[in-house]
């Protein structure tokens, strides 16, 4: 390999050496900041959030009332108590799946 080329080489490694620790923060950011929220702590959303928070005198301005200290992709639905109920059946169907199962089993098993 030429010396150019090495060094070439050598750049490209320290460039992605570098976008893989700013990869790796993004995906922990994305866990835990909302991705509507701006530097000012305003909502960007262009839908109705249930953590918009109205800014004092600006009847336009939306604040991002996200903590970071839940999932905040919840907040976008329509129905959350919907979802929980949802859970909760396909718990309940998973487990009847698991019984039906394991009576299948004690039955093709000779005693």
């Amino acid at each position: 390999m030429s010396a150019d080329k090495k060094a070439y080489q050598e750049r490209l490694d320290r460039i992605a050496e570098i976008l893989g620790d700013v990869v790796a923060n993004a995906e922990i950011s994305s866990l835990l900041r909302c991705p509507y929220r701006d530097q000012n702590d305003l909502c960007t959303a262009l839908f109705r959030c249930r953590n918009q928070l109205t800014v004092d005198g600006d009847s336009e301005a939306l604040a991002c009332g996200h903590s970071g200290e839940f999932d905040y992709r919840t907040a976008w639905e329509s129905h959350p108590r919907a979802r929980e109920r949802v859970k909760r059946k396909i718990a309940g169907i998973k487990r009847e799946a698991e019984e039906r199962r394991r009576g299948e089993a004690s039955e093709e098993t000779p005693s």
